[in-house]
């Protein structure tokens, strides 16, 4: 795995702004994007770099949110660009988060439109079947 800090990719480093972000790299092009922490205006400055990486590297995506602890207008808006340009690569994705982050998603009505898991397993499942369905 490797972490991300700032805008650096792998650079072993934890923590920055208040957000970590660890980089999973599994089989078949699927990539599991850990985040820990608060994403607030300054996460989503360390976060945003990451994702822009991912969606034109990776063949399948999950966000894990799972340990993130509060979620701002801008984390909203960093998934919602993040869904866009999934679907405009034709790139399967998925998020697994936990009620911190699902509150402020359910509020603002966004659970229809972003692809929320409550884990990770459900998520990497729902990318992967989809993937499948994207190759054939």
């Amino acid at each position: 795995m490797d972490t991300a800090v700032g805008s650096r990719v792998g650079a072993g480093t934890i923590a920055a702004s208040g957000v970590e972000v660890t980089v999973e790299r599994r089989s078949a092009g699927l990539v599991v994007t850990h985040v820990l922490g608060e994403i607030d205006l300054l996460g989503v400055s360390v976060l945003r770099p990451c994702l822009e990486q991912l969606l034109t590297t990776a063949r399948s995506l999950v966000l894990d949110f799972t340990e993130t602890r509060y979620l701002s207008a801008a984390g909203l808006s960093l998934l919602l660009q993040t869904s866009s340009a999934a679907r405009s690569r034709r790139l399967p994705w998925a998020l697994a988060a936990a009620r911190p982050v699902l509150r402020p998603i359910e509020v603002t009505g966004l659970a229809h439109t972003l692809p929320v898991y409550r884990d990770v397993s459900g998520a990497v499942d729902a990318v992967l079947s989809a993937d499948t369905r994207i190759s054939a």
